[in-house]
């Protein structure tokens, strides 16, 4: 018998979309409103739901807990084209938010990843991944972990079979410098959560990503970036970002392999990127180099003692020829 899905959605074109999707694999069952996916629940007991998370009567945030303190090992896909409903979702229950509108093709790919189970095979975790695979483990865990806290372990499960990273299911990469991931995954994880999000909701997500990502390997491996605290207790504040930033900055040129170019006026710093491993690959009507713009404000922050906004003014996905962020003086 074919796996059961619920798809509660309150918009008609919608609900023929989704049973023209899913009908071929998945027994479809369907419901416009809150009280009609719980009955129908009930009733059915579907493995799978996709939830609108705007529904006419009750939430289908409220609608997501029913199902999971009913059945946990029910699989919920929220729909919302609100990315900031995305923690109350996976509170609720949910194993991942996917942002209106979507391609259906790829919603097609996201539940037969969640659908599929786990199957973490040895060999591949014995991968050998020198040469190419540049990343150190402890900045891909750092990342996989703020993925798990904001978005779930569904959604990071997601993430890894799109990017092509099985090996890491259910066997994350340790906490020191050894290599893990090449540039390339790198930047496919990143495009991939823009996908599954959307810009409104990549931008939590991936800003954290960033901030963690220096705030983290400075605690748990303080010579990961060349970093030394005692020499700048001397120096004024400016010249404490300076060496600060030209340290960072040569650490991530080895890492990814491109050009981190630092210039300054009277009143600024900047770092331009003529190749960018946050953007590579989208397009964008406003800057969107997120993870970045968390690394350098942690970074400031750890030099002065305190908080600096930084500022991205051109992006490679707008169609500039660098992406450039404005850290002041």
């Amino acid at each position: 018998m074919p796996k059961k899905i619920l798809v509660v959605e309150d918009e008609s074109e919608l609900i023929v979309l989704y049973d023209e999707m899913l009908h071929d694999e998945f027994k479809v069952l369907t419901a416009a409103t809150g009280k009609d996916a719980i009955e129908i629940f009930d009733r059915e007991n579907p493995e799978i739901a996709i939830m609108d998370i705007h529904l006419p009567d009750i939430s289908g945030i409220e609608v997501t807990k029913y199902i999971k303190n009913k059945s946990p090992d029910t699989i919920v896909i929220a729909v919302s084209a609100y990315g900031e409903k995305l923690k109350d979702v996976l509170e609720a229950g949910a194993s991942t938010l996917v942002q209106k509108p979507f391609i259906v093709k790829e919603l097609f790919t996201l539940i037969h990843d969640l659908t599929q189970p786990i199957s973490s095979i040895e060999s591949q975790a014995q991968i050998n991944l020198e040469g190419s695979n540049n990343i150190p483990s402890s900045l891909t865990r750092i990342a996989f972990d703020a993925v798990i806290e904001n978005m779930g372990e569904g959604s990071l499960k997601i993430l890894l079979k799109r990017s092509g990273l099985d090996r890491y299911i259910g066997n994350l990469p340790p906490y020191d410098d050894s290599p893990s991931i090449t540039r390339d995954e790198y930047t496919k994880i990143i495009q991939n959560v823009f996908y599954i999000l959307g810009e409104k909701g990549a931008k939590p997500i991936l800003y954290i990503c960033g901030k963690a990502g220096f705030k983290h390997s400075l605690e748990d491996n303080p010579t990961l970036f060349g970093v030394a605290g005692v020499a700048m207790k001397l120096m004024s504040e400016n010249k404490k970002k300076k060496f600060i930033l030209t340290k960072v900055l040569k650490r991530l040129e080895e890492i990814f392999g491109n050009p981190h170019i630092l210039e300054e006026d009277e009143e600024n710093f900047y770092v331009k990127l003529p190749l960018c491993p946050y953007c590579k690959g989208l397009t964008s009507t406003k800057p969107i180099c997120y993870t970045p713009i968390g690394f350098y404000e942690e970074v400031i922050k750890w030099a002065t003692g305190k908080p600096e906004k930084v500022e991205q003014i051109q992006c490679k996905a707008m169609g500039h020829e660098y992406c450039i962020f404005k850290i002041p003086k």
